[in-house]
């Protein structure tokens, strides 16, 4: 598996990972008809209007293709907005390897801590931030593209647990 920096041309396929991602993990979350028919739609447009701004952390892993993908903002405190892997190959370590990737540059740059929100009926991600140290600080709903989803904040005090430091 190769990570590297995602470029401008990788963000169509990013929004395909994501939709494939989303269909798969929020089909108990979102209604069906959306994420047939309109969640391509909106995460297209969302990664096509989107400023990856210095200092941000996009990378992606590659397999005979991309296989996931993280999204850090960094304005000016760590948000991970996204971290998905193809639905086939979740539990292979590359989700775990994408944040170590992205941990390590965070740390390079002078970060100390991340946060990020994930979908409270997503437990399997829930219990894959745990076992990296995140820890579950906060709930609140969340907007995403027009549905009010409950959500888990996940923080990081110390981001080198990430890299096993």
């Amino acid at each position: 598996m190769n990570i590297r920096t995602a470029r401008d041309d990788d963000l169509p396929a990013i929004a395909a990972l994501q939709t494939e991602s989303w269909q798969d993990a929020y089909a108990d979350v979102f209604p069906a008809a959306y994420l047939a028919h309109r969640v391509t739609g909106d995460l297209e447009r969302h990664w096509r209007k989107l400023e990856i701004q210095p200092g941000d952390v996009v990378l992606v892993a590659e397999e005979d293709g991309l296989i996931g993908f993280i999204a850090i903002w960094c304005r000016p405190d760590p948000y991970i907005d996204n971290l998905h892997v193809r639905p086939c190959l979740r539990s292979r370590g590359a989700g775990s390897a994408l944040m170590k990737a992205a941990a390590q540059q965070l740390i390079q740059q002078g970060h100390r801590t991340a946060y990020l929100w994930v979908v409270e009926r997503n437990k399997r991600a829930i219990q894959f931030y745990e076992r990296l140290g995140g820890v579950c600080t906060d709930q609140a709903p969340k907007d995403l593209f027009g549905y009010e989803v409950s959500t888990v904040k996940v923080e990081w005090g110390d981001i080198s647990v990430i890299c096993g430091e």
